[in-house]
């Protein structure tokens, strides 16, 4: 995505609904999507967008509820170097499959 897109903002502005239903159907369908297609080069954005949807369609977020407040508590951190410390422990006590 950051290779082939405007990297400011790609990650906030949406895809083409077309494209990215199309890239959708691929990757149900078992297949891995050539992104390296013009539609998806053209529409950088779809890529992204059906990213999105994934971690937000997750029955569990990424960062888990679990562990929400523990990371709520990193970030806050004011010193760069301490927040990062804190950060890292934490990730640490994710779930295999989420860390990974």
């Amino acid at each position: 995505v950051e290779q082939h897109g405007v990297v400011d903002g790609i990650y906030r502005l949406s895809g083409v609904s077309s494209n990215i239903q199309r890239l959708r159907q691929e990757f149900d369908g078992d297949r891995c999507p050539d992104l390296h297609k013009d539609v998806y080069l053209q529409d950088i954005h779809c890529v992204s967008s059906l990213c999105k949807a994934y971690f937000r369609e997750l029955p569990n977020p990424l960062l888990t509820y679990q562990l929400y407040d523990k990371f709520a508590d990193a970030v806050a951190i004011q010193m760069e170097e301490a927040r990062l410390v804190k950060i890292k422990e934490v990730l640490k006590e994710l779930p295999v499959p989420h860390y990974r």
